[in-house]
């Protein structure tokens, strides 16, 4: 089996990370959004390129899957140059770079680099979770009401109004049982977040698995727990993503369980306008 220099895999996701995060080479501002997601597309098919070529160097008998696409074979490499591309693209922190290894459906292997912070979050299956060399430990908090819970709301050109709205009916239902809901970063950032304890939880709707794989080992490697949605194990044919620590976890997923069961919430603000 190929020997994998986790090190030299974070040298290479940092140092491409950097230089995304230095380059001065980015739409106006006011550009149409369509412009803006192409230049951020065109910068992470370079910076993909980049990366693969060095470690099929390094790894040449590793398939890469592309996250539109789903697994590759039995063993793949899966890299998100620019995970929150929309922070990046406005000029803010809060997006970071993931690679992950993936073999038979687990991921083994998974770093997450933050460029505003310097923080490479690094976690290897069987072998815990660091970042900046400093192990990693999910929050320890039993109490939902104090929790403090990450998300993501979906911009509504991108998956439409209905899956827009089970997200915010999801995220508006967490917040009614915990202390707080925060939205912050890019989904691999608050996945690390999670699993340094400076979140208690993530919840997020949808099939992205791609943008969730590299934190899920991170949390796992923290001593956390991931999850789909529906409390059944967190892959590619997942239902959305329940991450927190053990004692929480139950808790939060009996609050989504009631929240899919009600359906949408009704608009308070059409239900006053009739």
């Amino acid at each position: 089996m190929t020997q994998i220099d986790t090190a030299t895999c974070m040298m290479l996701v940092r140092s491409i990370a950097e230089e995304i995060a230095a380059s001065k080479a980015k739409p106006r501002p006011d550009a149409p959004i369509r412009d803006i997601i192409q230049h951020a597309r065109a910068v992470s098919r370079a910076a993909q390129t980049t990366l693969r070529s060095a470690l099929e160097k390094r790894c040449p008998t590793i398939e890469w899957a592309d996250e539109d696409d789903g697994p590759a074979g039995q063993t793949y490499w899966l890299y998100d140059p620019i995970d929150g591309a929309y922070h990046w693209a406005q000029g803010l922190p809060l997006w970071a770079s993931s690679l992950v290894l993936v073999r038979d459906g687990e991921p083994v292997m998974s770093m997450v680099y933050d460029p505003a912070m310097k923080e490479a979050f690094v976690a290897g299956k069987g072998a815990g979770a660091t970042c900046n060399g400093v192990p990693l430990q999910v929050s320890g908090k039993r109490d939902p009401g104090a929790a403090v819970v990450g998300g993501a709301i979906p911009p509504i050109g991108q998956v439409g109004p209905a899956m827009q709205d089970e997200a915010l009916h999801l995220l508006r239902s967490v917040a009614r049982e915990v202390f707080v809901v925060r939205p912050m970063a890019a989904a691999s950032l608050q996945f690390a977040y999670v699993a340094a304890g400076r979140l208690d939880a993530y919840v997020e709707t949808g099939r992205d698995a791609a943008d969730w794989l590299a934190g899920a080992l991170l949390i796992r490697e923290a001593s956390g727990a991931v999850t789909d949605l529906a409390g059944n194990t967190f892959g590619w044919s997942g239902d959305g993503v329940l991450a927190a620590n053990r004692a929480l976890h139950p808790a939060l997923r009996e609050v989504i369980r009631q929240a899919r069961e009600t359906g949408r919430i009704e608009n308070p603000l059409l239900r006053h306008a009739e």
